[in-house]
């Protein structure tokens, strides 16, 4: 779907049910850890996921990018606050469990940054969060929101649960009280 194309609230409601199918998928750990999740991700996926924090980049780079190579993944991110670059990290994570794939930013100097030594041609594909109306960042945005939810970490992404068709409505509130219920932690035993 192009950038400028409006999303009507079907296609809104199929996305929100797509990236709560994908959040759900994968286990997290408890207690959560960045780490431990993203070494996990790599073992379920079979291939390495590399995480590089950078520092010396233009100030109009996107705070965030996957670059696919052909033996591994690469989510590079800029310093921020522990919360934002945990954010940044599962957003680019998203990309990933969402299939999203790019080239448009194989010359941008995060990428440059991220991986200097590496020739363009080996670079297969590349998102970077700076497109954030397009369905492919919607999407990545919302699967990191909803880890971060599950985690812990944040409030519910999800506040329009009353305008979904009664099935899905019922669905996603059951899925709320499930994540609800497990941040609380377990029940005291008598």
């Amino acid at each position: 779907m192009s950038e400028d194309r409006r999303v009507t609230p079907s296609q809104q409601r199929d996305l929100a049910a797509r990236c709560q199918e994908l959040a759900a998928a994968l286990p997290l750990p408890s207690p959560w850890d960045l780490e431990t999740f993203i070494a996990e991700l790599s073992e379920l996926r079979g291939r390495p996921i590399e995480l590089r924090r950078v520092s010396a980049v233009e100030s109009d780079s996107p705070c965030g990018a996957l670059i696919s190579l052909a033996d591994r993944d690469v989510i590079g991110y800029l310093p921020s606050t522990p919360l934002h670059e945990e954010h940044i990290i599962l957003h680019e994570v998203g990309h990933l469990v969402c299939g999203h794939s790019d080239t448009k930013l194989a010359d941008s100097p995060l990428v440059a940054a991220l991986v200097p030594d590496l020739p363009r041609d080996l670079v297969q594909s590349v998102l970077g969060r700076s497109a954030f109306d397009a369905t492919t960042e919607q999407e990545a945005e919302l699967v990191a929101s909803l880890y971060l939810y599950r985690a812990g970490r944040a409030p519910a992404p999800l506040r329009r649960v009353r305008k979904l068709d009664a099935k899905s409505g019922r669905t996603l509130r059951e899925i709320q009280a499930t994540f609800d219920s497990a941040r609380r932690g377990p029940e005291k035993r008598r």
